[in-house]
């Protein structure tokens, strides 16, 4: 009788144990899947407000080819040369704000469609008229830089180029912006402003249909390339690079430095 007492005692014993063990399995387990989940879940807010994990991309124009990878100011490259970029041979024969002679120039490349080059528009270009360009110290030169997944970018930088050629270019330029950009736009859009500007409508009409518009901008499209322009608004401030929307005080920076 005493043996079978012990031998129920030590099965009982061997059963808690065994009871034990799962217990601590179970709640291991509970313990280590509350650990992932909590490491997971800072994982994603992290991911929330960096972008990917430090990998978000500031990107002038949100869009998904050649675009830098953020906002920066570098030397441009030249051409395949290795030397500064020509600044003349960038400006030349292209609509421009301020004096053929100024001791700065900035060369933008913009898209019309692009809501970046829409903000640069509204919030920095009146701060640098302001202050450089009315002023003599900026020429200020725009340059067609279309993205192919803007629809509307092209048929507005040529309605552009053509009022350019009754010389109200920046009319034309300031229409477009000043309406929100050319996102949502069509014909009868640049038609309406043509005629508010008092163009020659049937030179005007007879230039958008004109294969020499879209070569002009293709042309824009390649030198821009060259100089190191890669998304818009891209800008090119004597023989240096700015991408993005930056703000004025950017601007500001780099042509007080020139000046110097």
């Amino acid at each position: 009788m005493e043996e079978q007492n012990k031998a129920t005692i030590m099965s009982d014993t061997h059963q808690q144990q065994e009871q034990n063990k799962e217990d601590n399995i179970s709640i291991s387990k509970t313990l280590l899947w509350k650990i992932v989940s909590g490491v997971l879940g800072v994982l994603l807010i992290m991911s929330i407000f960096t972008g990917g994990f430090g990998l978000k991309t500031n990107l002038p124009t949100g869009a998904v080819i050649g675009v830098p990878s953020a906002n920066r100011v570098v030397q441009a490259p030249s051409a395949g040369s290795g030397e500064i970029i020509n600044m003349k041979a960038l400006a030349s024969d292209n609509p421009y704000l301020g004096i053929e002679n100024a001791p700065i120039t900035i060369v933008e490349f913009s898209d019309y469609e692009c809501p970046f080059c829409e903000r640069f528009y509204t919030q920095t270009l009146p701060s640098i008229k302001k202050a450089y360009i009315e002023t003599g110290k900026v020429k200020f030169v725009y340059r067609d830089f279309p993205l192919s997944f803007h629809s509307q970018a092209e048929p507005a930088a040529i309605a552009a180029n053509c009022a350019g050629d009754q010389e109200k270019y920046f009319q034309f330029h300031d229409k477009i912006f000043s309406n929100g950009g050319a996102g949502g736009k069509s014909y009868s859009d640049y038609k309406k402003w043509a005629q508010e500007l008092g163009l020659d409508m049937s030179k005007w009409e007879k230039c958008l249909n004109d294969p020499a518009q879209k070569q002009e901008i293709q042309t824009d499209i390649n030198e821009g390339s060259a100089a190191g322009i890669s998304g818009t608004p891209g800008f090119i401030i004597n023989g240096k690079l700015i991408s993005g929307a930056q703000p004025f005080s950017v601007f500001q920076q780099i042509i007080e430095t020139e000046l110097s």
